[in-house]
């Protein structure tokens, strides 16, 4: 398949990945291209940018979640009508897990066949960030599909030299941005701020392509992405598409929250659903007074205590989620979803809000990082994500904790040296910290599926 690609990988974290991504989709739809983004790794924020910048849905490629085959399919899938495809990366270049590229942009680059762009951080630097270029080409393997390099936060005098010197290394020097932190995207605990958090968002957006229309060479950029090479997939849902019963039309109904306080979702797992001939129904906690007619719903991940006390307010969406649950509808909350299901919640500064009672128990607030990274579950008990030892590949990131007392669900980090028990599951819910990637667990998939279309309609009080 001919796919025009591009990996925006970096030095680290901070360098300016997401800033430029974002200016270059933009600049991209300007100039009447139709472009499709990615972004590697778990992340759940940086995709969201990526849907304000082209209005339509970011995927994940993550390669503890996918197989190579997946991953190429979903590359592919995610690009269908596309001209051109911006792929951009998750810390620096070769960061995985440990000291392994496992997981890293290096294994994806080097799995789908992917041109990369290099972003360097120069600020405050000269000729040390060659060496720093120099490093990442040969530090491994995976270096050779370093085709491009953009220096970011430069001083303009200082580019002509710089990309002799590149351009000598057999890397092609396609710009560099001045340093200018009025365009620097804010952060908070969980990553960047959401993008409509931000009034002037898409003017931001508007900035960052003229910026880049000036000192980076886009002809450069796209020549990089025409120049990968054919990409070789093989469809691997066929089996799920056959089990489907029946069309769109007589599908179980999945009620999935999205709305500031709960945005943490991934696309393929809408998708994943839908092959299994679900129909997705959006509603919002936030403005919303009852849940509308389905037999499944999904409560993601997101910021439910910076709205904590709207969300306390509506009572009675919290009193139709709480009694559709405890009547038997199917659900699955995660992270953000688990702390919404709980009797109280506690924010940072100590205020506490009342929130569904669904689960008896509070939480709170605990100052840093409880649980960060890749994690397998595996369920304790048999549970509506099917028999006992089901298991699925997900992602923690939260800073809040549980006093719940039921610890159904066992989480266990890649390497082995680290478990812990923790979540909620029983015949008809699953709730717990980590973020479930659902086409890594057909069968879980299928349990919530089928439990959500033998499910009866529930009309809200």
């Amino acid at each position: 398949m001919r796919l025009p690609r591009l990996m925006i990988a970096g030095s680290g974290s901070g360098c300016g990945k997401t800033t430029i991504t974002c200016g270059m989709l933009r600049l991209l739809s300007r100039r009447g291209m139709r472009p499709s983004s990615f972004k590697c790794g778990p992340d759940y924020i940086d995709p969201l940018y990526h849907r304000e910048v082209l209005g339509i849905n970011s995927r994940n490629l993550d390669s503890f979640f996918s197989s190579e085959s997946q991953l190429r399919e979903n590359l592919c899938r995610g690009s269908a009508d596309c001209d051109i495809t911006l792929i951009e990366g998750v810390m620096g270049y070769y960061d995985g897990l440990g000291v392994k590229t496992h997981t890293s942009c290096a294994q994806i680059a080097d799995l789908t066949h992917t041109p990369v762009l290099l972003v360097l951080d120069a600020s405050g630097r000269s000729s040390s960030v060659l060496a720093e270029l120099k490093g990442f080409m040969d530090y491994r393997e995976e270096g050779r599909w370093i085709k491009g390099v953009i220096f970011n936060r430069l001083s303009p005098m200082l580019y002509e030299d710089l990309a002799a010197e590149a351009a000598a290394m057999g890397v092609k020097p396609c710009g560099y941005l001045k340093k200018d932190d009025s365009h620097r995207f804010d952060s908070r605990h969980l990553g960047l701020k959401l993008p409509e958090e931000r009034d002037d968002f898409q003017e931001e957006v508007d900035a960052l392509a003229d910026r880049i229309a000036q000192t980076i060479d886009m002809e450069a950029v796209t020549g990089l992405a025409r120049a990968a090479e054919d990409i070789e997939v093989r469809t691997v849902r066929d089996e799920e598409k056959r089990i489907m019963t029946g069309g769109p039309a007589a599908g179980p109904r999945i009620a999935l929250a999205r709305d500031a306080a709960f945005c943490f979702y991934y696309t393929e797992n809408i998708e994943y659903l839908e092959s299994l001939g679900c129909r997705i129904i959006y509603f919002s906690p936030l403005r919303d007074s009852s849940l509308p007619d389905c037999e499944g719903l999904i409560l993601p991940g997101g910021y439910p205590e910076l709205y904590a006390s709207q969300l306390s307010e509506n009572r009675p969406m919290l009193k139709s989620v709480k009694n559709a649950i405890l009547d038997g509808l199917p659900a699955i909350a995660e992270c953000g979803g688990y702390l919404y299901l709980h009797e109280e919640l506690t924010d940072a500064e100590g205020n506490s809000f009342g929130m569904a009672g669904v689960i008896p128990a509070k939480c709170h607030y605990e100052g840093f990082q409880r649980q960060f990274g890749y994690v397998t579950m595996t369920t304790l008990r048999d549970s509506v994500l099917g028999k006992e030892g089901a298991s699925c590949r997900g992602h923690e990131f939260h800073y809040y904790v549980s006093d719940a007392q039921e610890q159904d669900v066992l989480c266990e980090k890649p390497d082995w040296r680290r478990s812990w028990r923790g979540g909620v599951v029983n015949d008809t819910l699953y709730a717990g910290f980590t973020h479930l990637w659902l086409p890594s667990a057909p069968e879980a998939a299928r349990s919530f599926a089928d439990a959500c279309r033998k499910g009866r309609n529930l009309w809200n009080d």
